[in-house]
């Protein structure tokens, strides 16, 4: 060992202690390199490992109902463990709607789907406000339509007579208020923008406080129907404007709440498409083969929720429609493919019996007023063209 050695031996040794005992007192504020963010989110409590979650809508409606049914739906007929297990238990989780949802799907551990729009999806994959969507989201299937519903006073006869009153856009961040929003600017009509649940907004309406709500939920929706019997109150039409390119023309009907709008009348609205979207699990993870569990039993048992005593929006849904630009859930692309060559090999042979054929995953046909609106739209499009 040369003369000194020994010393800077030490006085490293020294320096080295000094520096690790300062990187452990300091608060973590002054560290030089953050702790990395995992990539991908926690799975669910291993206490509840058949249990799949999907969060929608508010406490007051919107797509809840409809996962509900999901939820019985799958439940019944299966087989229970010695305390009553479910080899496959869908949970409806009620969120706060809009944003609040895709940020559950997102980051909490139990939750893995949601049913959305396709417009605020669009929308925040093009902000990159939650970072890039498509790789971190997958779509199951597109669903059905939401209407806008604009619940007002009986002094409001039009939308025009909201100009400057108080109207109810629902919670911030919610299902609600970037629809509204747009809508009145696409109208070029100023309104007091209002937040409030929709309970509280109805009766705020009754007190004379506010004069109009406005609601996102699958026609029909019995809240709305629940809230405003006992009259006060009326569905008011929205303008669709051929523009407004998220939104699709839509009506509402005396048959939907005949409380609201009187015999063989109708209620021009606008609508919106949904998606039932999920976590992009890993491949080998335990989530990813529950949520292709919960695929299996969805789609092969889908024709259930197109049953009479279920909503009617289920008869709307088209199982191999695409989500242009996303990527299905490779499962349930898998499903549909090999029910596509269920059905081509009918076509072709057809010797299976109509009770052995695989149930269809669109409605065999489309009802009057569907086929009056999507005529309207063909007439729009081909009179755009000759410009």
């Amino acid at each position: 060992m040369v003369p000194g050695s020994v010393t800077s031996f030490w006085a490293g040794g020294l320096a080295a202690a000094l520096l690790l005992l300062t990187e452990l007192i300091l608060p973590p504020a002054v560290a030089q390199t953050p702790p990395s963010t995992p990539s991908v989110k926690q799975a669910a409590p291993a206490r509840d490992p058949n249990t799949i979650g999907i969060v929608a809508g508010g406490p007051e409606g919107g797509t809840v109902p409809l996962i509900n049914e999901i939820a019985r739906v799958l439940a019944g007929g299966q087989e229970t463990g010695p305390r009553g297990e479910l080899a496959l238990r869908v949970l409806p989780i009620v969120g706060r709607g809009g944003i609040h949802d895709i940020q559950d799907v997102l980051a909490l551990p139990g939750v893995d789907m949601t049913i959305t729009r396709e417009h605020l999806l669009m929308r925040l994959q093009e902000g990159k406000e939650l970072g890039d969507l498509r790789s971190k989201l997958v779509y199951v299937t597109k669903l059905f339509n939401e209407e806008v519903h604009l619940i007002a006073r009986e002094d409001i006869r039009q939308i025009s007579d909201l100009v400057g009153k108080p109207v109810n856009f629902g919670s911030h961040g919610g299902s609600v208020e970037d629809i509204a929003r747009d809508l009145f600017r696409m109208l070029g009509l100023e309104v007091s923008e209002v937040h409030l649940e929709l309970n509280e907004a109805i009766e705020e309406m009754r007190q004379g406080r506010i004069a109009a709500t406005i609601f996102l939920a699958p026609k029909p929706a019995a809240i709305v129907d629940h809230l405003t019997r006992g009259g006060g109150f009326r569905l008011v039409q929205i303008p669709y404007l051929a523009q407004a390119t998220p939104y699709l023309p839509a009506s509402l009907h005396h048959e939907d709440y005949p409380s609201l709008i009187p015999t063989g009348e109708r209620v021009e609205t606008i609508a919106l498409g949904t998606v039932l979207i999920a976590y992009n699990w890993p491949e080998k993870s335990g989530r990813y083969q529950l949520l292709s569990n919960f695929v299996d039993a969805f789609f092969s048992r889908f024709s259930e929720l197109q049953a009479a005593r279920q909503h009617p929006k289920w008869q709307d849904v088209n199982l191999a429609a695409v989500l242009p630009g996303w990527s299905r859930f490779r499962p349930a692309e898998r499903w549909l493919q090999t029910w596509q060559a269920q059905q081509a090999g009918i076509a072709s042979t057809g010797s299976v019996s109509r009770s052995d054929r695989p149930r269809r995953l669109a409605p065999e046909g489309r009802d009057t007023e569907m086929e009056r609106l999507f005529e309207e739209f063909l007439q729009w499009r081909e009179q755009r063209g000759k410009r």
